[in-house]
């Protein structure tokens, strides 16, 4: 049975005795007393009956986990959260391809220079949980429906680095230089964890590790591990990962000690072994 935790925050004197009673008869009656308490349309009843008394006490737990509804996109918010975050602390320059340079192919968003001198590239994307919110077309009004969706985490990250795979392989196609791809991420209790099992997979009790792209149902072996082959090869083109939480406005770093230019990526931004928050590897 679910429990949740109530807090007193109210004394019912010069109310009615029914809210003290209903006080006591949910564990409290004093000023700042905890109880946890079955969740219940019982006990729900009591509880607001004396609502203005309590509080609860993990309200901020769930305002952290709560569903909210997707922003519009803003590509030009995302951009400022990424030059104040990961670029605001470094004397980088970021120059856009002009419409002459991105004529004819794919290319991604900036090129990085530092002193005068190009030193890298990089891509900005922005995944999103909008799909949380999608429905049946054939729903009926008041209808309730249960169903069973996938971890869409993993194959949202795995498109959103081939795409940047792909334009980082059209202006610097031997990886020459650094590739630095930047995810401001819309969705909602995703974080780098969510890099590290989509490309490095989840470490299983027995010592095996389980990868998330990995069809179960394909009973073509080579066929069940073509997203999860693609996924590391796209990615061992990128040198660093930034991962950006839009809604804590908060950063983190990821290396990918796969990659080519992982040192060099690192030393443009002062970033020390470490001082890594983690690293992609497969």
């Amino acid at each position: 049975m679910d429990l949740i935790r109530i807090q007193q925050k109210g004394s019912p004197i010069r109310r009615h005795h029914s809210q003290r009673e209903t006080l006591i008869g949910l564990g409290l009656n004093r000023i700042g007393r905890i109880a946890e308490v079955p969740f219940t349309p019982s006990t729900w009843g009591m509880i607001q009956k004396v609502r203005h008394l309590i509080r609860f006490v993990d309200e901020e737990l769930f305002e952290e986990h709560r569903l909210v509804r997707p922003q519009p996109k803003n590509e030009n918010a995302d951009r400022e959260l990424m030059l104040q975050l990961v670029f605001g602390r470094h004397q980088f320059v970021l120059e856009p391809f002009t419409k002459q340079e991105m004529k004819g192919r794919k290319t991604h968003d900036f090129k990085l220079f530092k002193n005068g001198k190009l030193v890298g590239y990089c891509e900005l994307k922005s995944p999103r949980d909008d799909w949380v919110f999608d429905v049946p077309d054939d729903l009926e009004p008041g209808e309730i429906r249960q169903e069973v969706r996938p971890n869409p985490a993993p194959h949202n990250l795995a498109r959103n680095i081939g795409k940047a795979a792909a334009q980082f392989d059209s202006v610097n196609p031997d990886h020459e230089l650094p590739n630095i791809l930047v995810l401001v991420s819309h969705a909602r209790l995703r974080d780098t964890v969510d890099l590290h099992m989509a490309i490095a997979g989840i470490e299983m009790p027995d010592g095996t590790r389980r990868f998330l792209l990995v069809d179960p149902n394909e009973k073509n072996w080579n066929k069940a591990w073509e997203k999860q082959k693609k996924l590391w090869e796209d990615a061992s083109r990128i040198d660093l990962f930034f991962w950006i939480d839009a809604h804590k406005r908060s950063c983190k770093h990821i290396s990918n000690l796969d990659a080519k230019r992982h040192c060099e990526a690192r030393e443009l931004f002062g970033i020390e072994t470490s001082e890594d928050e983690g690293s992609v590897v497969k």
